[in-house]
This record gives structure tokens, sequence and C-alpha cells, in this order.
């Protein structure tokens, strides 16, 4: 956990700061235990100025090296051991009174269990012990594990306090970790929600675009692609069949007189006609065919990998039986005509432009010629 808690207008590591709390509270109590126990043995002004120096100044430093520290984290795991270090030291200077040497060694490893786990408390355990060793040449191997009453119920009820701080602040972050977990799964539960509910935009969008799309390229009236849609597949249809050698074929539909049929009947009756001759021209493509209104009462049908002979064929049958249709609007009854004209590429045109022009010449052929029949457009 790397959070940082601003002290004093510094920061430091969580580790840090908990530990400079815990110290200058139990190092307070242990000024009092340890000075109850040398009061009355004759110890100097030395002994006196190192245990307020240790107890009372020495947290204060710690948390002053951790603050100026490029790893707060690290500083203080090298603190505990410096604790377990001096911890050793006093207990054997002092001659291993039983409780403060145990509430010494106690606090050593509770803090070094917590914050730097089991096996690495064995670690801080032996450094106590070292620096109970360390003593030995200064003051000679003395025991005098008896210590006072009120010493020794300092030093229980300090470590009794200590114990409870330890697990207070052990269950405090438990508590922060279980509610950290919880915001956690309910920012993931969030998340997901939102991101499902981006999914679904997200299809939206790619539908609405999709029928941006068709309306754009279909013609309202009738369904067919309209002319913009035309103009960009005949280019690349065209060159496709060169590419592939294969024949390409170009009708193109007119209604006969309908300018006449708007006239008496109204546009009502002309668009049903339209509609009607659309649905005509789509049933009748094959998958391949691409049927289009190209304006007004004129249709196009693009018909790749078919020979001009086929095409007059299908023309003639598309002719005829719309001829046979009736429109059926209100009470009118409305028959009308076609008037078909065929451009073939390669012989009639290889390129968009001219073989439009002539299939819409072969188209004015038929319809100056009588209307109401097919004409294949001739080179001569």
């Amino acid at each position: 956990m790397n959070q940082a808690i601003g002290l004093a207008g510094a920061k430091y590591h969580w580790l840090a700061l908990t530990h400079y709390r815990m110290r200058v509270a139990t190092f307070a109590a242990l000024f009092a235990a340890i000075g109850m126990h040398l009061a009355g043995r004759g110890y100097g002004p030395l002994a006196w100025g190192l245990l307020a120096l240790q107890f009372l100044v020495y947290p204060h430093l710690l948390i002053w090296r951790s603050r100026h520290a490029k790893d707060w984290f690290k500083a203080e795991l090298s603190n505990m051991l410096f604790d377990a270090l001096l911890m050793g030291m006093w207990s054997g200077a002092l001659g291993f009174p039983t409780w403060i040497a145990f509430t010494l060694l106690m606090g050593t490893a509770l803090n070094n269990a917590i914050s730097r786990g089991p096996r690495r408390t064995l670690g801080a355990i032996l450094i106590f012990c070292s620096g109970a060793l360390a003593m030995l040449p200064v003051t000679g191997f003395m025991y005098a594990p008896d210590t006072s009453l009120p010493t020794t119920v300092l030093c229980l009820v300090g470590l009794t306090a200590y114990v409870i701080g330890v697990g207070s602040m052990a269950f405090a972050q438990n508590i922060k970790l279980r509610q950290t977990r919880e915001t956690l799964r309910q920012q993931e539960q969030a998340l997901f929600r939102a991101n499902v509910e981006l999914e679904a935009r997200l299809s939206e969008i790619q539908r609405l675009q999709s029928e941006l799309e068709e309306q754009a390229t279909r013609d309202p009236l009738t369904g067919l692609y309209n002319r913009r849609y035309f103009d960009g597949t005949l280019e690349r249809e065209l060159a496709r069949a060169k590419r592939d050698a294969s024949p390409l074929c170009l009708m193109m539909i007119d209604l006969d007189h309908f300018k006449k049929v708007n006239d008496t009947y109204g546009h009502q009756v002309g668009d049903e006609v339209l509609r009607m001759f659309g649905a005509m021209l789509r049933d009748s493509a094959r998958a391949g065919d691409i049927p289009c209104r190209y304006g007004g009462e004129e249709f196009l049908l693009l018909m790749p990998n078919m020979p001009p002979e086929t095409a007059r064929q299908r023309a003639e049958q598309l002719r005829a039986e719309f001829a046979e249709r009736v429109a059926k609007v209100g009470a009118y009854r409305i028959q009308a005509t076609l008037s078909i004209g065929i451009a073939a590429y390669p012989e009639h045109g290889e390129t968009p432009d001219i073989l439009t022009q002539a299939a819409d010449l072969a188209l004015y052929l038929a319809k100056s010629g009588g209307r109401n029949r097919v004409v294949v457009f001739k080179t001569s």
C-alpha cells in the first residue's frame, strides 16, 4: 500500500507515520519504566542522557530520516532494524531485567511480524540478541532479572496497551482494506454497467449509421438504389468485367406517357405506379443485379455477367409482364407500358459515360419507334 499521509507539511508513508505515533507513545512509557528501574541504582547523568535520547528524541529522528529518504517505505523498514538493535543493547546494558527485556523483545517481535512478515521477524530477533551481546564488552555480563513492582506493573500495562494498539491498527487497516475492496467491487460493477451501456449505444450508433448509409443510397419511394449509388457501382462493375473478361449489360427503362398519368389521375396515382414497377423490377432482378431509380420515371438495371441477347430476352419478359399489371388506386385502374434501351460492355462502350449514353440512345430509339418496345444499341 503506497498511500501517503501529510504531517506538518511533509508527506510520509503510512507505515512511517503509524510507527512514529506508536514510538512516541510506547517509548515514553518505556522511558518511565526504565527510569523507575534506574532510580536509586546509582546511574549517572550519562545513563539518564542516553535514556532520554533513546526514548524521547529517537522517534523524532527516525521520522525526520523517513521524511528525507528517497524511499520512505524502505527507510522505515531499516528503522525497525535499528529499533531491534537498540532495544537489545538496552536489555543487555540493564542486565536483562525480566519484564523490561520481555517488553522490549515482544515489542520488537510484534512490530516486525506485522510490518515485515513472520520470516523477517526472526531476523529482527537475531538483531535484538546481537545488540544484547554487543553490550558485553562494554558492561560485562550482568544478569539482574528482578524489577520493582511499579516497574513490573508499568511494563505489563505498557505491553498490554501496545498489543491492543497493534491489534487496533491491524483492525483499522483490515477495515480500510475491506472498504477499498468493496469500493473497487462497486466501481467494477459500475464500469461493467457503463461498458454494457456504451456497447449498446455503439450498436445503436452503428445501426443508425447503417440506416443513414442505406437512406443515402436508396430511393425513398420505390426502395431501389438511387442514381448516386448507381454511378459508383457502374464504375466498379465495369472494372471487374474488364479484369475478368466477362460481359455486362445495362438496361435503361422509361414508363411510357407517365406525365399523362400524373396529369390525369394525380401524383398519388403516379407514385403508386412507380412503386408497383419498382417492386416488380426488384423481384425480377438476380442476386448480382443492381436495380436503380435513375430519376422521375426512368429506371436502370445493371446486369453483370450477362450477354446482350439474354438481356434482351429479360427486357422483353419484363415489358410484357408490366403491360399486364394493373395499379389499383381507389377507384382508378391504371395500366402502363415500358420502353427499354439496352447497351452492352464491351461492344457498346467501355466507360460508364459511354455505356450510359448508349443505353440512353437505345431507349430514345424505343420511344421514338412507337414505345412499349425493347431496343438494343447498335454501333452502326
